[in-house]
Parts: structure tokens; sequence; C-alpha cells
């Protein structure tokens, strides 16, 4: 699950005392209000999270990985508690095949996993026109991936990835207006919904509370600021007059019936569509326009851990402020959406799937037609659940580091400088060119030298007349280090 910040507290007793189930169950005592029988329809899922179906009605799913190893570079309020964090390129995307078990799309996508236990990935897909993209919140310098951000990124047909928009840059550039105390600026870029009226992507971010729109070109705006209130906004769904549905966790100790639904205009404009509901993690839009929503717990104590385990539930809404059980029992859910055929599609666990035991299963029946049940052992995507060895690191030679007096480029580019270690002749003027999507600056940490602000495609340089060792950051970025050696 990603990193609501009202959520992590509970994350540590919950996985030290749930034996967590990766099936969710029909109570039987419940009233489905369709035809509720659960079918796996997809299992050997490492961290199931957000799904999504092309025009031929294949499913991908989003799978948030199992984290890594590489310790943090940069740390944040967040770094202390739930962190610290551990990166690893693990989360992935998968198609799910006929029989239910999982291909993979694409690999390698940053994931990380906290003290906790609770891993941040891809945690959901969506198709823009014919292109799918994956909303990722493991990247990032506090998630120990520095070279991969949070954010959007665009999936290609080989199986590799883009960058469409740096979250993880943008948030820190772009602070709400009531930013949390335990901040995690890499924790962005959570749910993500395609709107083709619009051509756009409309992406939540859970910890800085606040709902975005990103194009197909990358450019990112804030919709919503929800910072005044500690609700939490989790996945949404499209509205098909406009706008989106969004769900809310609300803050601990989560109490029972304060989680409600908002509904988000395209001019930002918030309105609470149905209250009285309870950790809403998601929520979709029948094939009747009638609004469900994914409860992850119900019942919930006002002590730690809150959260009651296999007490989550779908329900549907009947008023302003009433609903209706579909199914109930279910353990600890994390996504919901209605698929092509109009059944209601759930995926689980929210935490505790390290190994691939999540599954996503299926509500409902297309015209009485009953739906095949999926293979309930299929392996794992082996990436997902194997952290890579690091790769050695180069050895630069003389040759490639020395300057001289007609000048030396460095390249600012994902978030770092092309060269730590720069070895130069005295007069040689270094240049620094801004690749990344923000703003950088080369500064003297001792503050004797200063290239200023370098906005992206600008350049500026420094000419070094006296040896000796200049070591400098970047303003904005302090995790983004280097050093000058003058002779």
């Amino acid at each position: 699950m990603s990193s609501p910040r009202a959520l992590r507290p509970l994350l540590v007793v919950l996985l030290a005392t749930v034996g967590l189930s990766p099936l969710g169950v029909l109570s039987q005592d419940a009233t489905p209000v369709v035809d509720a029988v659960p079918l796996i329809v997809a299992s050997g899922l490492t961290n199931p999270r957000g799904m999504t179906w092309d025009a031929n009605g294949v499913l991908y799913v989003a799978l948030a990985g199992i984290g890594g190893t590489t310790e943090a570079t940069e740390q944040a309020p967040a770094s202390n508690f739930p962190g610290p964090f551990l990166g690893g390129p693990t989360a992935a995307v998968a198609e799910i095949e006929p029989d239910g078990c999982p291909v993979a799309v694409a690999t390698g996508l940053p994931s990380t996993i906290d003290s906790l236990g609770n891993v941040l990935g891809a945690d959901d897909v969506a198709i823009l026109g014919d292109q799918l993209y994956a909303s990722v919140d493991g990247g990032g310098a506090v998630h120990g991936n520095p070279d991969m951000p949070s954010g959007v990124y665009r999936i290609l047909e080989d199986g590799t990835t883009e960058v469409v928009a740096d979250l993880s840059a943008w948030t820190r550039d772009n602070p709400v207006a009531e930013v949390p105390p335990d901040i995690d600026p890499d924790a962005a870029g959570y749910s993500i919904v395609a709107d083709e009226a619009a051509n756009l992507l409309w992406v939540s971010n859970p910890n800085s509370a606040e709902v975005l729109s990103v194009t197909p070109e990358g450019v990112i705006a804030r919709i919503a600021d929800l910072s005044a209130e500690n609700m939490v906004p989790t996945k949404m769904s499209l509205d098909p007059n406009g706008g989106v549905f969004v769900g809310t966790l609300t803050g601990a100790p989560f109490p029972n019936d304060a989680a409600k639904v908002m509904h988000i205009a395209a001019d930002g404009t918030v309105t609470d569509v149905w209250t009285g509901l309870t950790t809403v993690v998601d929520v979709a839009v029948g094939a009747d326009g009638v609004l469900y929503a994914l409860q992850m717990s119900t019942g919930n104590t006002t002590e730690p851990p809150f959260f009651v385990p296999g007490s989550g539930q779908v329900v549907m809404q009947t008023g302003p402020d009433q609903h209706e059980v579909v199914a109930e029992g279910l353990m600890f859910p994390i996504a919901l959406d209605v698929g092509p055929d109009g059944g209601l599609y759930i995926a689980s666990p929210a935490f505790g799937a390290n190994g691939g035991q999540g599954t996503i299963v299926r509500l409902g029946s297309d015209n009485g037609t009953p739906v095949a049940a999926g293979n309930a052992f299929c392996a794992p995507i082996p990436e997902t659940t194997t952290v890579p060895p690091a790769p050695e690191p180069e050895e630069a030679t003389p040759e490639a580091d020395a300057g001289t007096s007609a000048g030396v480029a460095v390249s600012i580019v994902d978030f770092a400088f092309d060269t730590p270690t720069l070895e130069v002749a005295a007069g040689t003027t270094v240049t620094w060119t801004n690749n990344d999507s923000a703003a950088h600056t080369a500064s003297a940490s001792d503050g004797s030298w200063d290239t200023g602000n370098i906005d992206p495609g600008a350049s500026a340089s420094v000419t070094f007349d006296t040896p000796g060792t200049y070591e400098y950051v970047c303003a904005y970025h302090p995790n983004m280090t280097a050093t000058i050696v003058v002779t």
C-alpha cells in the first residue's frame, strides 16, 4: 500500500500479529446486491495494487514489489518513522493470462520497503488512448531509489519504461498548503485514472493530500489541495459525467463511519457525495452508475492496532450517508474496480504478499454466465520477489576525469551530477547543464561560489583558478553532491 501518513503507526502491529490470507471470503450472513460469488481470477501477485483493462479485455495490474537493499541517500521526516527505507527495482506491471497467472509487461520499476514491512512501488495502472501508464510511489532518494523518481511512468511496447511526470521533484518544488509533519516527498504517485475526454491522467498523492493532473507530455498541475483535512485521499474512479470520485482513509484511530467519498471537478471544486464510511481505500462506479466503496477494515477499535483482520467490505451507496453491504469478511483489501463484464474485482491483501500471495477475486456474473476461475497456485514474477545484486562500481580513469582550460561539461540528470568527482586543471571553466525536469544549482558547500538557479534546459558556468578540493551540492536537493579537484 502507499504511505498515507495516518496508516503507518499500525502496520507494524498488524504484520506482527495477523496471519494474512490472500483470499477474502463472502460472509455467510451478507445479503449481496449482486450475485456475489467470489472467484479467483488472478494469483501469484506480489503485493497487488490497482488494475485496468484494455480494449480487448486484457487485465493489467500494478505490483508494488518487495523493496530492496539500497539505503536512502536523502532523509525526510518520514525517514524516522516508518523509515528507514530500503529501495530496489522490484515493482512491476503484469498482464493476467487466461489461466489467471501473471506475465510481466514491465519490470525494474522502483520499490521500497520501510521498517514496518510496508511496501511502496507500482500502485496503479491506467490506459489513456492506447498507451499504458503506471503510477509509482516507491521511487526517489528518500526511498533508496535516487536514480528512479516516483511519479507517472509510460510502459513501452518493448517492456521498458520512461518517466512522464517526475512527482518526486514536483512535490518538493510545489508543497501543499499544510505540509504534514511526517512528509515523505517521494510518496507521490499513488492512484491514477485516465480521462479520455480531457486527454489527461488524474493522480492522487495521499501523503501530501492532493489530487493532480498529468498530461501525456508530462505537464503537471494541482487540481485540489486537501491538506487542510486529515482525510488522506486514496484511490479514485472516473465520474462519467466529469471529474473523479475519491475515497478517503481518515487519520488514526480510523473511527468507524468517519470516512467519505468526495467528488472533485476539473476546476478543483470538492464535494462530499457519500459519508458514513470507514477506511475507504478505493471507489468504483458500477455500470448502472451506482457508487461502490472498498472498506479495508470495519468495526475498528479505539486502541492500536485499530484495524480488525478479516473485516473488509464492499459496500454500495443507497443514500448520501447510507450503504448496503455487497461482500464482507475480506482480508485487508486494497483495490476495487468494475471490469468490462460488469463484475466487481478486488485486489488483496494491502500488505504481506511479498512472496506472491496476492490475488484478485471477482464478484458477480455476466448475465448469469459463470466466470471461469483462475489458477489459485500461480508462480509470481521472479523480478518482483528477488532483489537483484547491486552492480559493481566502475572505476573512473584519470583520462576520463581530467579537464583542461578549454572547459568541462557536467550534466545534471535524474537528480544527480553525472560526474561525482571531477579533476580539472587550474583555470578550467566548468559548465553545468540541467537536463532534468526540475530546477537545480551547483553551490559550494562552504558558500564560496554558486551558479545560482539553473532552470531545466539552461546552463551555468564557474571558472576554477585556485588549486584545491571543492565540494558542492544542489541547494534545492541536498542529496545531490559532487566534488571538483583542481590541480
